[in-house]
């Protein structure tokens, strides 16, 4: 009798084993159909059912959206596609999956549908894949990226990526840039306006625990999931976030002009001064009514990984036009 029922208990369990691994090949082959046609996965209304409960599930943590805003609102051209940019990537990049997902199933804000690029590691998560398939969230390959860009898609990505998550701190805001500048060229060969956003106290939902930077890096070598080591709420590490108020804030898009299959290294250097430029910009203007004052005093540490001469202050003059503070904030 028992050894039947051992037997049958392993049964059971192989069998469930089984069908967790069926599914797990039907989801990744939705994914890789969806990113192939550069469609979204099912109707609208069910996107958005899965950023309802993304978003309850924030509101219960403390972090909700307290308003939007910014010029980019009112200057935005229904008829383009953009290339949004968005920062900082925080911690966990809990914004852009809990709060800011609804507007890409919702084409918000210049009325066209968007795709999120997204590190490809997170669709191995149980649960947080699905919720990502459906908000519009794609792996952030070149070949996907590439074949949503010549399908003429609107496209967001986070240009620091892990490395700008692991340098992530609630005491300094931060914008890292990687050595290749793919946003910038991706950019240029496709003809691609960029609208840049920012998401103040994304950074402030943990604070970082310093001196544990070589377990975070340890960590991503080893396994690819970039994880800095933050205290929530309640002192300790992970969930839940400490409370906190979400403001964006949309900036001027920055005007790239005919695409340009092999754009040259000046082309690269120039349009990342002008982002750069309007990116200071649109956190200077806002910094100190959306952020703490301690941190807004501090301003926006820009970081580039190739080493590389970072654009400076002066250039804002030239290349961007001043964002006024009173520029309308709106839910």
């Amino acid at each position: 009798m028992m050894a039947s029922g051992i037997g049958l208990s392993t049964g059971r369990a192989l069998g469930a084993v089984a069908v967790y691994a069926l599914y797990i090949q039907a989801r990744d082959r939705l994914l890789r159909n969806a990113e192939e046609s550069g469609d979204r996965v099912g109707p609208r209304w069910l996107g958005m059912a899965a950023w309802r409960l993304l978003n309850k599930m924030s509101e219960l943590s403390g972090v909700k959206l307290a308003s939007e805003g910014g010029p980019g609102l009112d200057c935005l051209d229904p008829s383009q596609r953009y290339l949004i940019v968005w920062h900082p990537h925080g911690f966990v990049a809990w914004s852009a999956l809990f709060i800011v997902s609804r507007m890409a199933v919702l084409g918000h804000p210049h009325g066209r549908e968007w795709f999120a690029m997204v590190a490809p590691v997170l669709f191995q998560i149980p649960g947080i894949s699905e919720a990502l398939i459906l908000v519009n969230g794609r792996r952030v390959n070149k070949s996907v990226v590439a074949n949503l860009a010549n399908k003429g898609r609107s496209l967001a990505l986070q240009p620091g990526g892990v490395h700008e998550q692991l340098l992530s701190d609630d005491e300094q805001e931060q914008a890292v840039f990687p050595a290749n500048l793919g946003f910038i060229r991706l950019a240029l060969t496709h003809g691609m306006n960029i609208l840049p956003a920012y998401m103040f106290n994304e950074n402030q939902m943990f604070k970082k625990v310093r001196g544990f930077e070589p377990v975070s890096n340890w960590l991503y070598k080893t396994t690819g999931f970039g994880l800095p080591i933050g205290t929530g709420r309640l002192g300790v590490f992970g969930w839940p976030p400490r409370p906190v108020d979400i403001h964006v804030r949309w900036g001027t898009p920055i005007q790239v002009g005919p695409p340009d299959p092999a754009p040259s290294e000046e082309r690269v250097e120039e349009l990342l001064c002008r982002y750069t430029a309007a990116l200071r910009s649109l956190f200077d203007a806002y910094a100190h009514e959306c952020l703490p004052p301690e941190v807004a005093s501090k301003g926006l540490k820009i970081i580039r990984l190739d080493g590389k001469h970072v654009p400076p202050d002066a250039v804002r003059t030239q290349a961007a036009t001043p964002l006024p503070v009173s520029a309308r904030s709106r839910l």
